[in-house]
């Protein structure tokens, strides 16, 4: 084993020093702590974000169709800062009267249903429940363990997973964090180091990159002041770190959280009414939203649709209609550059297994010659088409089931059909198909035009999945801390971790919570992700959620630079950060 370099070993030691003080801490006096760090943000240097472009593979010097430099930022202060803000919240005890009262409870003695309220100004009407145990006696008691260092192994796809992690084990769970930055996000550390600062002087935060461990990683996790470990990442990392911390003889003296992959369904119900015929407007609103939700970040989140779970011919004849249409709008949305290490080999696979598959050439994000090289070890931006694969019907003995137990975190989509006879029984055919077949219970996406009614109660329901939308892509649950995110509780083991084990959110302390459950109108303009959000609007919601003073003044600035939205804004130099219009826009 790697000896771990002295200045990491001196953190995590301090961080155990001072844990139990930490702990002991007035709630009232926490959520000061907590303001604090929410206050960092109005002061956040956005330089980072040309170093997160480089990172996915765009030119920070051009523009992409996705707006990347507007959108990216926006992003993690409006997520970082909701999180703060609930929390703080609930430590000062505001939010008590969201856990007092179930809004209702499922029949046959089922879920208790806590009305959340909305999702937020992402998505337009939609609201959050949190569907807990009937059995309200409380969950149990947690013994009283030792208190040392928690690390927080940082995601490597979304920032805002990072800033999301920390914040959950410092201040819901009172724990001291010492946080490992991904591989291919060292650009962070600068932002992460300045938000947190207010937690690192009271003692509860450190940080390192991951070459600071120079190659110690089984030291690290190891390490005799830790008593915690939360990831987010895959199951072959999970499996590592429970197979260190077993060999160092520390399985049973440190507790392991963690969120891993889903091979995630979205699920086409044809409904009841208007016997099952769907208008076409209904059709280009909801290809238009599986799109957008399956290329985002080039489909590489643990919430990316992975399974687009279909009636047969037989039941809805415009099946074909849909994957026609579909088809038509993955040949028109731009491919975002395959960033994550492995990309092009987990897709090779797909290949392989599936000799018939449909490749869907798009234009690309930004220009080809406009291409960047890639930064980190493993990464290779060469475009990879969306590849449609048809598993047949889910279950039957011709399936193909590699697509349903391996998650690509590659754009693969496959095709699979839920053989039932009933339109009014699909939605429970489907939810015990995917249930029984899909590896991981993490999310999806259920779709049905029918009003919610205890049929459509019954399978979402069934659904065994740690959040469960309808009607919407379930990713837009995730920026508000009302709502859960997870594993389904109950089927973790550390030999088969499925989706990983415990929720973030929860904001408002729900007892008993089993799942996070969203819904949307059925057709909701709001959530079809039709458009880019333009960069003028990211640029000012950014200043916005950031909490600068002076905001109004700042914001008619932006709008007056760019003549309104009439003059594109001016992008960063190609030499980096210095003097980009980050800087210029925002200032501190």
């Amino acid at each position: 084993m790697a000896a771990l370099p002295s200045s990491v070993d001196t953190s995590l030691n301090k961080l155990k020093e001072g844990a139990q003080a930490w702990a002991a801490l007035p709630d009232t006096e926490r959520a000061a702590v907590a303001r604090a760090c929410r206050q960092q943000l109005a002061t956040l240097d956005l330089a980072w974000e040309e170093d997160n472009m480089k990172c996915l593979g765009i030119d920070p010097s051009k523009r992409d169709f996705y707006n990347t430099l507007g959108f990216d930022p926006f992003l993690f202060i409006a997520t970082t800062a909701d999180r703060l803000d609930k929390v703080a919240d609930f430590l000062e005890g505001k939010l008590k009267d969201l856990s007092k009262e179930a809004k209702r409870q499922l029949p046959e003695s089922g879920p208790l249903v806590y009305a959340m309220g909305g999702v937020g100004q992402a998505a337009p009407g939609c609201e959050i429940e949190l569907w807990a145990s009937a059995d309200q006696s409380g969950e149990a008691a947690q013994e009283e363990s030792e208190k040392g260092a928690s690390i927080v192994l940082g995601a490597g796809n979304q920032n805002f997973l990072t800033s999301v992690d920390v914040i959950e084990r410092a201040f819901r769970a009172k724990e001291c964090v010492f946080l490992k930055h991904h591989p291919i996000r060292p650009f962070m550390a600068e932002a992460f180091a300045h938000i947190f600062a207010p937690l690192a002087e009271k003692g509860a935060y450190a940080q390192c990159l991951d070459g600071d461990l120079a190659g110690a990683h089984e030291a690290f996790i190891c390490h005799k002041s830790v008593t915690h470990v939360h990831m987010t990442g895959s199951g072959a990392t999970h499996d590592r770190i429970v197979a260190s911390l077993k060999k160092a003889g520390r399985a049973d003296e440190v507790a392991f959280t963690s969120e891993l992959g889903c091979v995630s369904p979205w699920i086409i119900c044809p409904g009841t009414v208007n016997d099952g015929k769907w208008e076409d407007a209904a059709i280009e609103h909801h290809t238009t939203m599986l799109t957008s939700a399956f290329k985002s970040s080039c489909s590489m989140n643990c919430l990316s649709p992975k399974v687009l779970v279909l009636p047969s011919e037989e039941l809805w004849p415009q099946r074909t209609a849909f994957l026609a249409a579909l088809q038509k709008k993955m040949a028109e949305k731009p491919d975002m550059p395959p960033y994550y290490p492995g990309a092009h080999q987990r897709y090779a696979a797909f290949e392989k297994e599936y000799s018939d598959a449909q490749k869907i050439e798009a234009p690309p994000a930004q220009p080809a010659e406009e291409a960047v090289k890639a930064p980190y070890g493993g990464q290779d931006f060469k475009i990879l088409p969306s590849l449609l694969v048809n598993v047949g019907t889910i279950g039957a003995a011709d399936c193909k089931p590699y697509a349903l137990k391996t998650e690509a975190f590659a754009p693969v989509l496959a095709i699979a059909t839920v053989d039932c006879q009933s339109a009014k029984e699909f939605p429970m055919a489907a939810a015990q198909a995917v249930n029984k077949h899909l590896f991981g219970n993490l999310s999806c996406t259920m779709v049905c035009p029918d009003e919610r009614d205890e049929v459509l109660d019954k399978a979402l329901n069934e659904l065994d999945y740690g959040c469960v939308a309808l009607n919407m892509w379930v990713a837009l649950a995730y920026g508000n801390a009302f709502c859960v995110w997870g594993a389904a509780p109950g089927k973790y083991t550390p030999e088969n971790p499925q989706s990983g084990t415990d929720f973030v959110g929860n904001a408002a302390n729900v007892p008993n919570v089993k799942k996070g459950v969203v819904t949307s109108p059925f057709l909701n303009k709001g959530v079809a992700m039709d458009k880019p959000l333009p960069m003028i609007v990211a640029d000012c919601l950014t200043v916005l959620a950031s909490g600068k003073n002076m905001v109004l003044p700042r914001i008619l600035g932006i709008l007056a630079s760019r003549a309104f939205g009439l003059l594109p804004r001016r992008m960063p130099s190609a030499n980096g950060a210095q003097g980009s219009r980050v800087t210029q826009c925002f200032g501190s």
